[in-house]
C-alpha cells in the first residue's frame, strides 16, 4: 500500500478539529479595547486559558476584569490556515471599524502567510522590548501555581504520540528528540 503523501505546509494538512471553529471577541467594558481570536474549544475553555495566561495580547483586558466575550462566528474550517484565514479576515475587519481600539498585535493568516520573516523580527523586538514584564509574570504564575505546572507538564509529557513519518509511538516528552533523528523523516 502506497503512504499517502503530506501537503507541503503544516497549515494544509485537512484535520476534523477545525470543523469546530469560532471566532470570538473579548471587549473592555472600561476603555473598548478588544481581541479577536479564534478556538475548536468552547468559549468558555478558551477564556480560562486567557484569565491563566501571562503573556497574551488580551492580558490587559482580562485584567482590568471589567469584559465580554462573546462568539462572532461559527464557521467549520478543513485547514488550520483556513481557519487563520477566516480569523485575520475578523481582525482585519475590526482593525478598519476600530482603528485604536485592537489589541491583536497581528492580523493572523495575512502577516503569517505572506511574511513570516516580518513577523518573526516582529515578534523578537516585542519580546525584547517587553521582557521583563513577560519574565515577572512567567515567574509569578510559576510560583502561585508551581505544582498544577508540574503535574500538567508531567501528565503532558507522558501522553502517547505517533510519529507522523514512522508510525512509532512514544511519550510526548519524547517527540522533539525524535523527530530529530527519524530515519523515515523526508528530505527537503
Amino acid at each position: 500500500m502506497e503512504q499517502p503523501t503530506l501537503p507541503m505546509n503544516k497549515l494544509d494538512i485537512v484535520d476534523p478539529k477545525w470543523q469546530k471553529l469560532q471566532i470570538y471577541c473579548i471587549i473592555c467594558m472600561t476603555t473598548g479595547e478588544m481581541y479577536v481570536g479564534s478556538t475548536i474549544k468552547t468559549l468558555k475553555e478558551r477564556m480560562q486559558r486567557h484569565i491563566n495566561s501571562h503573556d497574551c495580547n488580551s492580558l490587559q483586558i482580562i485584567e482590568r476584569g471589567n469584559y465580554k466575550s462573546f462568539t462572532i462566528q461559527k464557521w467549520p474550517c478543513n485547514t488550520k490556515r483556513e481557519a487563520l484565514t477566516l480569523e485575520g479576515q475578523w481582525q482585519q475587519a475590526y482593525k478598519t471599524s476600530f482603528p485604536d481600539h485592537l489589541v491583536n498585535k497581528y492580523i493572523e493568516g495575512k502577516f503569517c502567510k505572506e511574511n513570516p520573516e516580518k513577523k518573526k523580527n516582529y515578534d523578537n523586538k516585542y519580546y525584547e522590548e517587553h521582557s521583563e514584564v513577560i519574565k515577572s509574570r512567567s515567574k509569578q504564575y510559576r510560583e502561585e501555581h508551581g505544582d498544577k505546572c508540574k503535574a500538567y507538564g508531567k501528565e503532558w509529557g507522558s501522553r502517547p504520540w505517533t510519529c507522523e513519518w514512522c508510525n512509532k509511538t512514544m511519550t510526548t516528552g519524547a517527540r522533539n528528540r525524535h523527530k530529530k533523528i527519524c530515519k523515515s523523516k523526508p528530505t527537503q
